[in-house]
């Protein structure tokens, strides 16, 4: 097998479908430089996304009512906390596992995430009955986007995409394994214009709320199966090898409890504010967490998709190489971070007023509230690390803890300070996790107490700006 830093080449030099995958690291450019060339292409994958988004937004703003963007936060919310309840990180065993070059492996993988998306999706259509009856038993807050007649029915439909993005190949995991990411990226982004599309001219159609669940589910459905053409790798079918779903469960067996309490880090603003705020307030602050979501998902992805794999390659064959990946990694995302909270804090109102309707003013505001939260994504890198190396249990120790501090304290916070401090509570509630983080940390590598105090600093100064500045009147 010749040896290519075309990343397309190396891609087809994988394996033939139906065949073990086995990518040579001899066929593969050195590690450095697939952090870099994925990094990269993930970065430029981003920038085509915001740009589509944003194009998207401006449309559908214009088209639909903020009602819209609430329900639709809320239903996501539902499902999103329903796939964490039963996570076993299917994906990153197949990233970390010594066994990912055999087809049954893939299949069995393939095979467990399909019967898990169909038990979420039973699991949501639980919680839509139960909304259901809180409602009609009059249990729920009459203002709040709970009482929207139409919001059980939502949760079900868009959790269609859950069985239906899990038909897609699991040959995606293998390109994210050797940090190949072309194809990945590009398919993201093709399935994000096909979503736009189909959502707009369902919107043009006056089809309200219900464009944006038929462009969700009808986008999982072409992701699933142009999957199956471009990634190289065994032919998907149903699987299920004991030894190899052991190994994945045995992995994943603390993740079902960590991805709990990482929804209630992640999504459970949504389902809090959804639920204490009016319809009108918080349609405003889901549109706010749409474009938060979307500077945090960069970072995630980047953390994820570039440095799991780049940790679990480090410390299978040159462990003591993992502090220095990390400290070479904190550099970049410790400044894209500060750039994106500091300019949030300065441009979100302007901007936002420039680009919405009048009806959507105040979304800049909320954006602000939750710009510290882009500060603390950085130290994600630590438990994507303690993720890599297997412990998987303390990866949950770190989830559990921000999990019960959330729960805590934003409840008092809105009680005793209103719905500003709560928020503000919110996006530093991963502070709370990092005592765990750094304790844990310091077992598989050194940490510098420079580089894990800079953004902290730059945190407390950002905090402080935004309770001093005035809310908008």
């Amino acid at each position: 097998m010749a040896k290519s830093n075309n990343e397309d080449e190396i891609v087809n030099e994988m394996a033939s479908a139906g065949e073990p995958v086995r990518l040579n690291k001899t066929a593969l450019p050195p590690l450095r430089h697939r952090i870099l060339s994925g990094g990269g292409v993930i970065m430029g994958g981003f920038g085509a996304g915001q740009i589509l988004r944003l194009v998207s937004n401006l449309i559908l703003t214009r088209l639909l009512v903020p009602e819209a963007f609430g329900l639709m936060a809320v239903a996501v919310s539902v499902n999103i906390w329903a796939i964490m309840l039963t996570d076993i990180g299917i994906g990153a065993s197949v990233i970390r596992s010594k066994n990912s070059d055999d087809p049954a492996f893939i299949r069995t993988a393939w095979t467990t995430g399909l019967l898990r998306n169909l038990l979420v999706w039973a699991i949501i259509t639980a919680a839509a009955i139960a909304i259901y009856f809180l409602v009609a038993a009059e249990m729920v807050n009459a203002s709040s986007i709970f009482a929207n007649p139409v919001l059980p029915v939502l949760m079900v439909a868009i959790g269609l995409q859950l069985p239906v993005g899990a038909l897609g190949s699991m040959n995606a995991a293998l390109a994210e394994r050797k940090l190949v990411m072309g194809r990945v990226v590009s398919l993201e982004v093709a399935q994000q214009i096909f979503t736009m599309i189909v959502t707009i001219g369902f919107a043009l159609a006056s089809f309200g709320v219900w464009a944006l669940v038929i462009g969700t589910v009808s986008g999982a459905a072409f992701s699933s199966v142009l999957s199956h053409f471009i990634y190289p790798g065994p032919t998907m079918k149903l699987q299920l090898v004991r030894r190899h779903f052991d190994e994945i469960f045995h992995f994943g067996k603390w993740l079902i409890i960590a991805s709990f309490f990482g929804f209630i880090l992640n999504r459970g603003d949504q389902l809090f504010f959804g639920w204490i705020m009016n319809s009108d307030s918080f349609s405003l602050y889901a549109i706010a967490g749409i474009w938060m979501m979307a500077a945090t998902t960069l970072i995630q992805t980047v953390v994820g998709r570039v440095f799991m794999p780049a940790f679990s390659e480090t410390l299978r064959d040159q462990p003591d190489d993992l502090a220095k990946l990390y400290r070479q990694a904190r550099l970049p995302l410790d400044l894209i971070v500060a750039a994106m909270a500091f300019g949030a804090y300065f441009l979100a109102e302007p901007i936002f007023a420039l680009i919405y309707p009048d009806q959507y003013a105040g979304v800049g505001y909320y954006v602000k509230l939750l710009a510290p939260a882009l500060l603390l994504l950085p130290y994600r890198l630590i438990s994507v690390a303690l993720l890599a190396s297997g412990d998987s249990k303390g990866f949950t120790a770190v989830t559990m803890v921000g999990g019960v501090a959330m729960v805590i304290l934003m409840p008092l916070a809105a009680e005793f300070a209103g719905d500003r401090a709560a928020i503000l509570v919110y996006a530093c509630i991963a502070v709370s996790t990092l005592p765990v983080v750094w304790n844990l940390g310091r077992k598989i590598m050194t940490l510098d107490w420079v580089i894990e105090g800079r953004l902290l600093a730059a945190m407390v100064l950002l905090v402080t700006m935004l309770a001093l500045s005035p809310a908008p009147a």
